[in-house]
């Protein structure tokens, strides 16, 4: 079998790039702390800063932590096995070329709750500013870049300080909930909860609904049963279909077709259609 990385100090080297594309796996909607730079990319994911250098084979990864890079990566999941599965289903074969290195990444819960409840209705330029904008306020200052602020840095923060940088009405949604996440929310129970339980529980957090609650148990809890549904998504479905239906029908639609991949085949069909569309 051929070897898919190697690791070093402090280094991943992606050696078989079959199952991994950084712009893929950075453009498909899943994170908003990240750069592109003369070498690559750097990403910023919770404290952590991730340098990607992709000028040339083999694709160089750095990090204080190896085995941080691997997780977050999803470095042991078998991303030919999943694309072979969905392969089963003739809507994919485009998709699953166009999009053919993105793997989803594991990321912090409470920076995607957080970040979520942004990007409600809002497009990514924005989103991306006024994450930014939250680590600089309250963030710890790690030198070149500001971690993503704790709960208790959050619960410092008002409703008009979130105004001041651009979050409109998810203002006080923000500060209702980062009191919830410092109260009766427990981050780290979702891990735990069958999908179903785990969503209507996201969902009892103010500004979290169908289609945050499922990015959420896609991007922080790896709840790969889901199938989140935006604007792009609903426009894909009424092009293969010719019909009106809701996000919430169209969420379901789509998981009864690719169950445990669910979350796979939306990151690979929503890259395709927002790409093409682009």
């Amino acid at each position: 079998m051929k070897e898919k990385y190697i690791e070093k100090t402090n280094e991943i080297d992606i050696v078989d790039t079959s199952d991994f594309n950084i712009e893929h796996i950075l453009e498909c909607g899943q994170i908003f702390r990240y750069k592109k730079t003369y070498f690559g990319y750097i990403i910023y994911a919770l404290d952590q800063e991730i340098q990607v250098y992709c000028q040339k084979p083999p694709i160089k990864i750095f990090a204080e932590n190896t085995n941080f890079i691997k997780n977050y990566f999803d470095l042991y999941n078998n991303y030919a096995n999943i694309k072979s599965d969905l392969q089963q289903s003739n809507l994919m074969n485009d998709a699953l070329s166009y999009g053919y290195g993105i793997r989803i990444l594991n990321q912090d819960p409470v920076e995607m709750i957080i970040s979520f409840i942004i990007s409600a209705n809002n497009n990514i330029p924005r989103i991306k500013k006024i994450i930014e904008s939250l680590c600089a306020k309250c963030g710890t200052n790690k030198g070149d870049y500001f971690a993503f602020p704790t709960i208790a840095q959050l619960s410092d923060l008002t409703t008009e300080d979130y105004r001041a940088m651009g979050c409109g009405y998810r203002s006080e949604y923000l500060v209702d909930t980062v009191k919830a996440l410092g109260s009766w929310f427990d981050v780290r129970s979702c891990f735990d909860m069958p999908t179903t339980e785990a969503r209507k529980y996201l969902m009892r957090l103010k500004g979290v609904g169908r289609k945050v609650a499922d990015c959420i148990l896609l991007f922080a809890y790896h709840k790969t049963d889901v199938f989140p549904t935006d604007t792009w998504i609903v426009q894909l479905y009424e092009e293969l279909y010719h019909e009106t239906k809701s996000a919430a029908f169209i969420s379901d639609y789509f998981t009864k077709i690719f169950g445990v991949n669910s979350g796979y085949a939306q990151q690979y069909l929503y890259f395709e259609k927002m790409r093409r569309k682009k």
